[in-house]
């Protein structure tokens, strides 16, 4: 009588549990699309909570991946930053929360004119002017400084 009764229950918790059926959900609301352009490298600044990806046209790309840095003419580049926060379910795991900012840069070149670097900044919805002060120059060096990634 146990046996049948340990059967039937051990039947019973594996059929029941079979029919819950879940799958992954991306969360869109963190995610950022950029059309036309690869990933290029990504940084977290756990001291300012940033997580930053960098993104490029095949031009950009190959302009990161080179051991040189310089301006191409013809590259794109999109910067998009996310405040960091909270993993659910995963302690000490930080992941990437609302958007702070986009910042797009185009490097083009006329004739033998200098290098001529169009660079856009659109605050986020989380974006704070009060702790943030960008020096132009400064972000267009550091997005074009910026190496690939290594991929495998």
């Amino acid at each position: 009588m146990l046996k049948i009764i340990s059967y039937t229950l051990s039947a019973a918790l594996l059929l029941g549990s079979c029919r819950q059926k879940k799958n992954a959900e991306l969360a869109p609301e963190y995610l950022y699309e950029v059309k036309d352009q690869k990933p290029i490298c990504s940084l977290i600044d756990n001291k300012k909570g940033n997580i930053l990806m960098l993104y490029g046209n095949n031009v950009a790309l190959q302009a990161a991946n080179d051991s040189l840095v310089k301006q191409v003419p013809g590259a794109h580049y999109t910067l998009v930053t996310w405040k960091q926060k909270q993993m659910p379910g995963w302690y000490g795991t930080n992941m990437n929360g609302g958007i702070y900012s986009v910042e797009t840069l185009q490097v083009s070149q006329v004739g033998t004119q200098p290098f001529r670097a169009d660079y856009g900044f659109k605050p986020g919805e989380v974006y704070s002017s009060l702790n943030t002060k960008f020096d132009r120059d400064q972000r267009i060096r550091f997005i074009i400084e910026q190496r690939a990634a290594i991929l495998p």
